[in-house]
């Protein structure tokens, strides 16, 4: 069975992520939930700017630690799997997660490597959902209109961390939900695993 998350995550990344920040002028520098933010696009800046001065495995090095820190990656992995994570044994989660940590660092080291004057534009209010908070963002690169993405953050252990990226209105949590479910009906665990594992590879080349 053919599966759609790689592709569909990639062109989510690539068509409005890639246009990263140049500028986060006015970012709500005193929220710790709008720092993580700023910490994420500067990392991707500097990626974009080494061009290809920068190897792919070099990038990933870089940009590994970062998407740790801003992203809750184990758990991203467990609200992308839902219910069905209970029925996985201990070593399929922690397999999943570090398969799914992999796949994260390496579309966007895959997908920021250029750099043509892009700017990222934080809002200086940040929103209260619930437990969660919202980062507004704005992606300018003229001439073309502004892309508006949502940040939403959920504290882990005292720090805020990124679990879903709305780009104008496309929830990528949404998209791993729906495409987990699929490989997970399919073939289980180990399906979802060899192809996040596949995926980051055809990413890293």
């Amino acid at each position: 069975m053919a599966i759609s998350m790689t592709r569909k995550y990639a062109i989510l990344v690539c068509a409005a992520l890639a246009l990263a920040s140049a500028d986060s002028a006015r970012a709500a520098d005193s929220d710790p939930a709008a720092t993580q933010v700023q910490t994420l696009t500067a990392s991707l800046l500097k990626s974009m700017q080494a061009g290809a001065a920068v190897s792919m495995t070099e990038r990933y090095r870089d940009l590994e630690p970062v998407i740790e820190q801003v992203f809750a990656l184990p758990l991203v992995t467990r609200l992308s799997v839902g219910p069905e994570w209970a029925n996985f044994s201990a070593d399929q989660q922690q397999a999943l997660i570090a398969a799914f940590s992999r796949y994260t660092v390496a579309n966007y080291a895959h997908n920021f490597r250029n750099f043509n004057g892009q700017k990222f534009e934080i809002d200086d209010a940040v929103v209260s959902r619930g437990q969660d908070k919202i980062v507004r963002t704005r992606i300018v690169h003229r001439p073309d209109p502004p892309v508006s993405m949502l940040y939403r953050m959920h504290e882990v252990d005292g720090t805020w961390k990124i679990i879903d990226v709305d780009t104008e209105g496309v929830s990528a949590l949404a998209l791993h939900r729906t495409d987990f479910a699929a490989a997970i009906a399919s073939g289980g665990a180990p399906l979802l695993i060899t192809h996040l594992n596949k995926a980051s590879e055809g990413l890293m080349k």
